[in-house]
């Protein structure tokens, strides 16, 4: 790659990065890392020999499996054996799961009288942030929430039961990339009063997979 397209890729893997939720410092490291890489593949001549080695996966059975290896070993097979989880295969994962309203993230709240919808992001609970919300529509504070703004003023009423977390967002660092989004790649009207804080044509990218 010539160094003026080395130089423009780096910038655009560094912006996405960047969107993501990414440290600079931390994406500089990994490029420098890959660099140094290249540079001593292309400084030496000397290459690691590679066998060709066939794996085989067994169950391991003691009496049965050790005997097995030692055959195949002679025949320049590798034997790796794979654990019989037979106890963890039957009952499966028994941890609960955690519900979508204890979890923080990108939430959305529809109105039930017209199309709008507000879009916002947590770091608490989302059934935290959701009863704040309602709160700040029952008692009529419109300074309090946006979706409090949009009922009040168009005397509309907020559906309640279909508000949801959109996206489990787990770092905090992560949620501003995420809800603007969401914000941007949003075709119903919106109810939130500011725009986005990031915009980018890379979010059109994602709109079939969110």
């Amino acid at each position: 790659m010539e160094q003026e397209d080395f130089v423009a890729e780096r910038e655009r893997i560094q912006k996405a990065a960047e969107l993501n939720g990414y440290d600079k410092k931390f994406v500089d490291k990994i490029i420098r890392k890959h660099l140094r890489k290249k540079q001593r593949h292309d400084t030496t001549t000397l290459q690691p020999e590679r066998e060709e080695v066939q794996r085989i996966s067994l169950p391991f059975y003691p009496k049965v499996t050790n005997h097995i290896r030692k055959v195949l070993k002679r025949h320049g097979f590798h034997v790796v054996h794979k654990s019989g989880n037979a106890l963890q295969e039957l009952l499966n994962n028994q941890k609960d799961k955690v519900p979508p309203d204890e979890r923080s993230g990108i939430y959305e709240i529809p109105c039930q009288d017209c199309p709008a919808v507000y879009i916002g992001q947590t770091r608490r609970k989302f059934k935290i942030r959701l009863k704040e919300h309602r709160k700040a529509v029952e008692n009529e504070r419109p300074n309090d929430s946006s979706v409090a703004m949009h009922s009040i003023c168009s005397k509309h009423n907020i559906n309640w039961g279909n508000a949801k977390l959109l996206k489990n967002v787990r770092k905090s660092s992560h949620l501003t990339a995420w809800e603007s989004m969401y914000i941007c790649t949003e075709d119903r009207p919106l109810m939130n009063e500011d725009d986005a804080l990031i915009t980018s044509p890379l979010f059109q990218l994602t709109k079939l997979k969110l």
